[in-house]
């Protein structure tokens, strides 16, 4: 039985809009691409959520990778704020699922400074039971670590929780680590598939 719905925030609560982002910074195509290159899209991106690595040595590195456009990168890190938005469906959603009983988790790969930001401005923060956050326990998603440390901070029992992610490789390390889950597109899909499984008992 589904007793608890652990969500992602990044694509299923909050859009995270790397490429509109980039877009409003201005640049020529060429520019934007390169950029995404060196920052999003870089292996580097991800070890800014484990937060082991300085962020100033992270920003340092992704201008090695590319040193033409150290200006771009520069900017680019200058203010993240945009990077994400809330989905208007978030905090109503959470608030009926929460109305029915169901203990509501966020489990999500995020930065110390950007967590700090978003946490302050998205209304569905303050609704949830409990939260594990990458730079927290310095694990990343599809670790099974970052799994079970859930599990033991707030004593879940893996069998009664549903995971949503819009990443099918965090997917399947939830699924390893013995919850059930929902590869997540949209609110529609997700909501469908969450009340087929909450109604399987």
């Amino acid at each position: 039985m589904i007793r608890n719905i652990v969500f992602d925030i990044g694509n299923v609560l909050a859009a995270f809009r790397w490429k509109e982002y980039i877009a409003e910074l201005g640049f020529d195509d060429e520019t934007s691409g390169r950029l995404a290159k060196a920052t999003t899209l870089s292996p580097l991106w991800r070890e800014i959520d484990r937060a082991v690595m300085p962020l100033n040595d992270i920003i340092e590195a992704c201008i090695k990778s590319d040193p033409g456009i150290e200006r771009e990168i520069r900017l680019f890190f200058k203010d993240r704020r945009r990077l994400v938005m809330e989905y208007d469906y978030s905090k109503s959603w959470l608030e009926e699922l929460k109305s029915r009983g169901y203990g509501i988790y966020l489990l999500s790969n995020y930065s110390p400074d950007h967590f700090q930001y978003v946490s302050r401005q998205f209304s569905f923060f303050g609704l949830e039971d409990g939260m594990l956050i990458s730079f927290e326990v310095k694990l990343l998603k599809p670790d099974r670590r970052i799994y079970e440390a859930l599990f033991d901070r707030y004593g879940l029992i893996p069998g009664e929780c549903v995971f949503l992610d819009d990443s099918p490789e965090n997917i399947e390390g939830a699924v390893k680590a013995g919850m059930q889950g929902i590869v997540f597109e949209n609110y529609a899909q997700g909501r469908r598939e969450l009340e087929k499984l909450i109604n399987q008992g």
